[in-house]
């Protein structure tokens, strides 16, 4: 009998999958309806089939029906299935929908129906991995343990499980309990030699370094289980020395680096711990025996000479210069006895001037120069590459190497601050050369492809820099066009110059232009993770000038990228684990956590989810869906200000500027404060605006909760609005004392937020107004409106419309300005347009909420006076006020729509390119090839791009005034 049933459960299981294979290969080739109708036949003629049921729902999801296919999941969820291939496939419709923790649920069902199957455990082991419960991954690894205990990943699984408990727990924990805990399991199988895998190796002394035993882990390293330390290259001698290191056994650590230098001698960073364990020898005294330990500077510099002998290395060249650098920060006095560093500089500029790394070699060794030295390297510099006449015309370079060593030559002099003396005059003049310069080395990369840069990029680059700081220090707009119109020349030369894009994108943005943006940051193939660290460059300033399509097409992208990272990162854990790449699960985690608490993600989520509120709006019923859709928790804040990770990449932009002038991180530190200050401006506003639409739709079911407590003890809509407007307020207060002008970063850093102008314009006070009106209008509901006596009732506020006002007048109105310097555009007129279309949006999603609470009470007071005819009873004068203050936001918002339809280029008139906006500054360059035509396609391309500014802020304001003039009583 046993015999036949199991041939009939291998029959039945043949006869299940030649059923299911169709529908496996529609979903596989995305023909998702075909799948479905698959699906559909197979229940036909079996009904209770659940693997069919469950590539119903997979179906069902990608065709869009969420509904019915979370339904049709949770049926068969609730069936507890245990074959593997229904499981495969729920956990796939769970993954989709990133219902992470029902994966785990639904093996922990179908290990209880059939305990002690691998297949189930391992999968269940792998679903904690995903939600991060290191608690039940020991558990599970351990349950597989005993059920296979000949297999050892499984035994280290639940070690590496303790091991991140430990990186989730206190500190104090980890040290006592946790770690301790994991090193006598694994030594447990070391002691009895049941240790197989190069992984598990790993795995004792990732244990071993974080208890902080540096010595057993250098037993460990020495012992003959080291041995399956294969998978690198010397892995076992630049572990030992960086153990060394820990110890602070610097005489080990010197001998250990000092080998592995005469492995590789170009290592720049062997040198450094080389020279830094020199160092600690030579203050301490340290008395050695041998000839591989040098404790002195003399010996080290013997050392790094003998090491030159190897061909065309830099290493030793760069670790001389570090010697005199260390040697001078411990000492604080110029070590020359060591060697003169302008003639190593100089020395390194002969041999590898023609490469593009010099510069960033030798940039961090310019410090230990003196003033008199800089200025003599300045002049060896310049007397080596003097490319000009006695008459002052200009000698051009012969070729590539020559224009290489010149271009290097012209960026070392640059951040050595040899530029800094130079008058205006002095800096365009140089700059016009430059670009002269650039012109002629084009020529030299005509046999390149797009996809290769211009060997005379920079030449135009070091030019912009130059005009950047006359701009910064005149103002001069003029300027900032030459800048463009020049660097789009030299894009067309140099296709793939990222450095180009991103500097136009700035130079754009700074003029209000935002037209051409998006093909310059998409020509640049921003992916995957540049969408956390770059996309500021962008984001910043999408919304900020009224692109709001692109702007949701771009946090779109962003978002699906954060989205996508959480799925796919579990992934790599999953592998990570299979696989034995112990050392890269902690890193996979902390990536993970760094995506997710991303500031850029959190500005990203906020601006997108402000955007959908107010653009695909045009009554109170469609906002209501949309603030449903959003799932906004308004009493919980996502963003803890204190777990946010500045992710940004702030040195993307090429900068040659002396340190002196420009602190990456000084300007970093107060940005990340400024971003931080205007998240929770955007954060309270979602929340509010979310919170008021919550109120309306009477989801706050007991409004007369005691205390403003709801019967399942949770804060009651209106009190939790009115603790957020308290917030809200404080948080302004704050902001006021901080942020009253307007910080200025340089091209090279941050962009500013528009927290300032925000607050300046007076934008919160409407906000706050209006908030205080919704408030109001919610308390009379507890005393029953239609019963109050409308002499005693206190007046609704209807000044928001003067305030709306008040911020109109403040705004500037003419975007083009005439004054004594001549003509030119003014960049800020865009900015406080959007402002203040985007606060009369959310005053009409606030007002939408209070004719959501009067409308009832109005139709109920006409319905009991049609019924008492003689005797009418008064209406409350609030609905008389709230008719005016409609009324009066009807008039603002429209007379915000005719004064950013006057901001049209077309309606005022203007031909941009007839302007001339350029003729206040230098006109020398006018010379340039295609510099005439480049100068009107870049006018067409910002008319363009103050075109459809216009047109969606006009189109944003005239859905507001259809929202208005519906929602009169």
């Amino acid at each position: 009998m046993a015999s036949r049933s199991h041939v009939d459960s291998k029959a039945n299981a043949e006869v299940a999958e030649r059923r299911l294979r169709p529908i496996y290969d529609c979903l596989d080739n995305g023909n998702n309806k075909k799948a479905l109708q698959e699906a559909d036949k197979v229940l036909k003629k079996q009904k209770d089939f659940l693997c069919a049921k469950v590539l119903k729902s997979l179906s069902l999801l990608r065709l869009g029906r969420h509904d019915e296919s979370t339904g049709l999941l949770h049926e068969v969820h609730q069936q507890h299935p245990t074959d593997e291939a229904t499981l495969q496939a729920m956990a796939i419709c769970y993954r989709e929908i990133h219902k992470l923790d029902l994966i785990a649920d639904m093996y922990e069902n179908a290990n209880k129906s059939k305990p002690g199957n691998e297949e189930t455990l391992t999968a269940l082991f792998m679903a904690y991995v995903r939600l991060g419960d290191y608690k039940k991954q020991q558990q599970t690894a351990m349950a597989l343990h005993k059920l296979k205990p000949q297999k050892n990943p499984y035994y280290f699984w639940a070690v590496m499980s303790i091991v991140m408990q430990a990186h989730s727990s206190p500190h104090d924990l980890a040290q006592k309990m946790f770690l301790p805990l994991a090193e006598r399991m694994t030594k447990k199988f070391v002691e009895d030699d049941k240790i197989e895998a190069e992984a598990e190796v790993q795995m004792y002394l990732i244990i071993l370094e974080l208890l902080g035993r540096w010595q057993e882990a250098v037993n460990v390293l020495n012992s003959p289980i080291a041995d399956r330390l294969v998978s690198e290259l010397n892995v076992k001698e630049i572990k030992e020395a960086e153990l060394y290191t820990h110890m602070e056994d610097w005489t080990r650590t010197n001998q250990a680096y000092r080998k592995l230098i005469s492995k590789d001698v170009d290592n720049v960073g062997w040198w450094k711990e080389y020279i830094c364990s020199m160092v600690q020898l030579s203050a301490t005294n340290t008395e050695t025996s041998g000839n591989d330990v040098d404790n002195t500077a003399e010996k080290a510099l013997e050392f790094i000479v003998e090491c030159r002998e190897v061909p065309r290395s830099r290493g030793p060249y760069l670790a001389h210069l570090e010697l005199i650098l260390q040697c001078q920060q411990h000492s604080d006095k110029p070590c020359r006895q060591y060697g003169d560093p302008v003639e190593l500089l100089n020395s390194y500029y002969d041999m590898f001037g023609d490469k593009y790394c010099c510069f960033s070699d030798v940039r961090a060794y310019l410090e230990i120069l003196m003033p008199q030295e800089q200025t003599k390297l300045i002049e060896i510099l310049q007397r080596k590459n003097q490319y000009t006449n006695t008459d002052g015309s200009l000698v051009y370079v012969e070729n590539v190497k020559q224009m290489q060593r010149h271009i290097t030559s012209l960026q070392l002099c640059r951040c050595l601050g040899c530029h800094e003396n130079l008058t205006k005059e002095g800096k365009l003049s140089f700059a016009h050369e430059l670009v002269q310069r650039h012109n002629h080395g084009i020529q030299f990369g005509e046999d390149l492809l797009t996809t290769d840069l211009q060997y005379c990029d920079n030449y135009l680059l070091l030019a912009v820099a130059l005009m950047i700081e006359v701009w910064q220090t005149d103002g001069e707009q003029g300027i900032v066009w030459q800048m463009i119109v020049l660097l789009e020349l030299g894009l067309k030369a140099s296709p793939s110059s990222s450095q180009m894009k991103l500097v136009l994108i700035r130079l754009y943005c700074s003029m209000g232009a935002f037209g051409p943006c998006p093909a310059l940051y998409d020509g640049m193939e921003i992916k995957h993770i540049m969408n956390d660290t770059l996309g500021y460059i962008v984001s910043s300033h999408v919304g900020r000038l009224g692109h709001f399509m692109a702007a949701c097409a771009m946090y779109g992208t962003m978002l699906r990228f954060f989205t996508v990272n959480h799925k796919e990162t579990a992934e790599y854990l999953i592998a990570s684990y299979k696989y034995g790449s112990f050392t890269k699960i902690n890193e996979f985690v902390r990536f993970r956590d760094r995506l997710q608490n991303s500031l850029q993600y959190a500005s990203a989520t906020a601006e997108r989810m402000l955007l959908d509120m107010i653009l695909d709006t045009n009554s109170h019923v469609s906002t209501e869906q949309m603030v449903n859709y959003m799932e906004i928790d308004p009493a919980k804040d996502k963003t803890d200000p204190d777990q946010v990770q500045d992710n940004r990449d702030l040195t993307v932009i090429l900068c040659w500027d002396p340190p002196s002038t420009y602190s990456i991180n000084q300007a970093k530190q107060q940005s990340l404060k400024e971003e931080l200050a205007w998240l929770k401006v955007r954060n309270l506003t979602l929340r509010i605006l979310a919170g008021s639409v919550m109120l309306g739709q009477k989801l706050d079911h007991d409004h007369t909760a005691n205390n403003g407590v709801t019967d399942d003890g949770k804060p009651a809509l209106h009190s939790t609005l009115a603790d957020l407007r308290t917030q809200f307020a404080a948080h302004i207060e704050i902001c006021q004392q901080c942020y009253t002008q307007e910080i200025k970063y340089p091209v090279q850093g941050p962009f500013r937020t528009r927290l300032v102008t925000y607050l300046q314009g007076n934008y919160h006070t409407v906000f706050l107004e209006m908030l205080d009106n919704l408030l109001y209008i919610h308390s009379l509901q507890d005393i029953q409106l239609d019963k109050t006596d409308s002499k005693k009732e206190e007046r609704l506020q209807t000044s928001v419309p003067k305030l709306v006002e008040g911020v109109l007048d403040g705004c500037p109105c003419k975007l083009l300005i005439e004054d004594g310097a001549g003509r030119r555009l003014d960049p800020c007129i865009l900015e406080t347009t959007v402002l203040a279309a985007e606060v009369i949006s959310h005053v009409c999603v606030m007002t939408g909420v209070c004719y959501r609470m009067l409308k009832p009470v109005k139709t109920v007071l006409t319905r009991r006076n049609k019924k008492k005819k003689d005797n009418p009873l008064p209406m409350p004068c609030t609905f008389e006020n709230y008719n005016e203050l409609v009324a009066g936001l009807e008039v603002v918002c429209g007379r915000l729509h005719k004064t950013a339809s006057d901001l049209d280029p077309i309606f005022l008139g203007l031909d941009f390119g007839q302007l001339n906006l350029t003729k206040q500054t230098d006109t020398t360059n006018n010379h340039v090839k295609g510099y005439a035509e480049m100068e009107r396609e870049v006018w067409k391309k910002v008319e363009l791009a103050y075109q459809q500014s216009v047109v969606e802020i006009t189109e944003l304001l005239h859905k507001k005034l259809q929202y208005l003039g519906g929602i009169h009583l």
